[in-house]
């Protein structure tokens, strides 16, 4: 249930994306489109997402001025997030496109200019648990504006997940496209894996000769008042595995867990990892990738499927061990190393990650501007796919 904080918080998104927002766009609108300026935007950091920044490298490339406009509204005062929401909103009135990777109020808060696309790269691979419209802990029955108005593209990892993203957010035929998730590109550059596993050892060397498994839960609840299920088996797991094991814990950012034991992202941990822990989160999907055992630990699986539910086949779709009980936990890691079912992940990816191919940063950026068919406006491109 929504707490009145929350409730309130929506109310207030309500209200500033009728009012002053579109006021501030109308007014820097009266400019001309820069056809050279791309803005990569975001409310959930302070830096470049990590869902953006093959963008961003490959946008520079192609001599794009990118303007980087990032604020974590969770840290930023009401006033902080404002003056940021308006500055993007008359930078947006003149940008040839924008790139976004989570939900973001600004750029639906009115009826853009058809010149500007504006680009959804989502920051998850897959369609695993309901989301968007479709689960009341991510949009709020309280919010009455939009979160899907003005996009023109929404990229998925495959045509399996285009169903899942239109039922989420209730968008007409043609917006999702399964061109990849550019963020997973890296993960078939094995110099990075190298290096990722170079930096996992050499920060953390008494893990060396150890199986590593790698613990990371999703959150349950809503953004502002998560909560997670399970940790207390994690936490002393390693005890139960013994010596020869290794257990890494990252706890998602919003649960502000003292569990967590590495600084190093998530993803660059899953080259050196040998087994995932994980529960209904979407890194299972990019982890799938490097084909290798997981185990899903899911205590509160029947209630989940019951107040939440998932776009797939939960109990026969996943590539892993489903665990509910906590006393079973280090036992099924053990015997994943043993009866890792190969086929089983090698069909799971086919579904799901079959548009990830190392390739998809710049199949997107082609799409959306244009580059592929030389005219600068994307129609011819957009016309074959």
């Amino acid at each position: 249930m929504e707490s009145f904080k929350h409730i309130v918080r929506q109310y207030i998104k309500t209200a500033l994306q009728k009012t002053l927002l579109p006021l501030s766009y109308n007014w820097a609108k009266q400019k001309q489109i820069n056809e050279r300026l791309v803005i990569l935007a975001d409310s959930n950091t302070d830096s470049t997402p990590e869902s953006m920044e093959l963008v961003k490298d490959e946008l520079k490339r192609r001599g794009y001025e990118v303007l980087e406009m990032y604020c974590d509204f969770s840290k930023a005062s009401m006033i902080q997030s404002l003056k940021y929401m308006i500055a993007f909103m008359k930078s947006y009135a003149n940008a040839r496109a924008v790139f976004i990777c989570n939900y973001f109020v600004p750029v639906t808060a009115c009826r853009k200019r058809k010149e500007t696309e504006v680009v959804q790269l989502w920051h998850s691979c897959g369609g695993l648990k309901k989301f968007g419209y479709d689960s009341e802990e991510d949009i709020s029955s309280h919010f009455k504006g939009s979160v899907t108005r003005n996009f023109d593209l929404i990229t998925v990892s495959s045509p399996e997940c285009v169903r899942a993203f239109n039922s989420a957010f209730r968008l007409k035929s043609g917006i999702v496209k399964p061109l990849g998730v550019s963020r997973t590109d890296v993960l078939f550059d094995e110099s990075y894996n190298q290096r990722c596993r170079k930096e996992f050892f050499d920060k953390y060397p008494d893990c060396r000769g150890k199986k590593i498994v790698l613990y990371a839960p999703t959150f349950r609840g809503n953004a502002g008042e998560a909560y997670c299920v399970g940790e207390e088996y994690a936490a002393g797991l390693e005890d139960k595995l013994g010596n020869e094991w290794k257990v890494i814990i990252k706890m998602h950012p919003r649960l502000k867990s003292s569990l967590t034991n590495c600084e190093i992202p998530t993803n660059r941990i899953l080259p050196a990892a040998d087994v995932l822990i994980t529960d209904y989160s979407s890194l299972i999907f990019e982890y799938a990738l490097y084909k290798k055992p997981c185990v899903l630990f899911v205590p509160d699986f029947e209630s989940y499927n019951r107040e939440r539910s998932f776009y797939l086949d939960f109990e026969n779709e996943m590539p892993g061990e489903i665990v509910t009980d906590g006393e079973r936990l280090a036992e099924a890691v053990r015997e994943s190393l043993g009866g890792f079912d190969a086929g089983a992940m090698d069909s799971f990816v086919e579904k799901y990650m079959s548009s990830c191919d190392g390739g998809a940063t710049k199949r997107i950026i082609d799409y959306a501007l244009g580059e592929e068919s030389g005219n600068g406006d994307g129609k011819n491109r957009k016309e074959k796919i």
